[in-house]
């Protein structure tokens, strides 16, 4: 059975987390589902069927973070490199999709949980959510880009905090660090829909490339910056989207996007 579900709809791909039983902890099978969730969005986003995703977790919890079975048998035969590279792989798939990619975020969201969410590009969260690592309470680091990504987020200090204490900060913290952009009212899952609908219905070449710009900025020299700048407005302007948008502001009119 899978634990991660696929659904494409409207130009929306929601990546739900399906095993709410165990509040959607990871197990190995679980990061190859999200992998391959990952390619197939990424592959309906090329022949533009898809121009936003959601990420989210059903059941009671965003992700509680690595199953405790899987967490039992680390000791008894660690993962090598090669594993870690490819349970980080899933995440990276994630982040580099081609469409803006927005994590909706309610009750746990812990240790693996997090750096899920910090791999999409937005995070909303609801009113219960608990955000935090737990890794350093079973002696172990951020091993799923969370080194790499949370400072960008939250500022070293913090990130340095939340890893070496394993203590979980509530939504209004996540808001005020920067940890999460959004609020979720009402239904998370509606709400997280809503918004990714949002974004689908918006110019795809251009909303697409902005977060890999502004990512890419942080490890960038300027020069660098400035020339993926380039390379993305010089798509946007070849763009099918600039042409409506031209079109409709002479006619006074809403554009309706083409996303690409």
């Amino acid at each position: 059975m899978s634990r991660v579900e696929l659904r494409i709809s409207d130009g929306v791909a929601e990546i739900a987390l399906s095993a709410p039983e165990r509040h959607n902890a990871l197990d190995r099978p679980a990061f190859a589902d999200l992998a391959e969730a990952a390619r197939e969005t990424g592959e309906a986003a090329r022949a533009h069927r898809v121009r936003a995703a959601l990420v989210r977790g059903e059941g009671p919890s965003f992700c509680a973070g690595l199953d405790l079975d899987e967490l039992a048998t680390l000791a008894d035969d660690p993962p090598r490199e090669a594993d870690i590279r490819a349970l980080q792989a899933a995440f990276d798939a994630i982040e580099d999709l081609p469409v803006p990619v927005i994590a909706a975020v309610h009750g746990a969201c812990l240790g693996a949980g997090l750096q899920l969410a910090v791999a999409c590009h937005l995070r909303a969260v609801a009113e219960d959510a608990q955000l935090g690592l737990l890794e350093a309470r079973w002696g172990l680091v951020p091993d799923l880009g969370a080194s790499a990504r949370l400072p960008r987020l939250v500022g070293l200090g913090r990130a340095t905090d939340l890893a070496l204490t394993g203590r979980t900060v509530d939504s209004q913290v996540a808001l005020t660090w920067g940890l999460a952009e959004r609020r979720l009212e009402g239904d998370p899952a509606t709400a997280g829909r809503e918004l990714a609908a949002a974004l689908a219905a918006g110019p795809t070449v251009a909303l697409g490339a902005v977060p890999r710009l502004m990512r890419g900025a942080q490890v960038a020299t300027r020069e660098e910056a400035l020339e993926a700048e380039r390379t993305a407005q010089a798509s946007c302007l070849r763009s099918r989207d600039l042409a409506e948008a031209a079109r409709a502001a002479r006619a006074r009119e809403t554009p309706a996007f083409w996303g690409w």
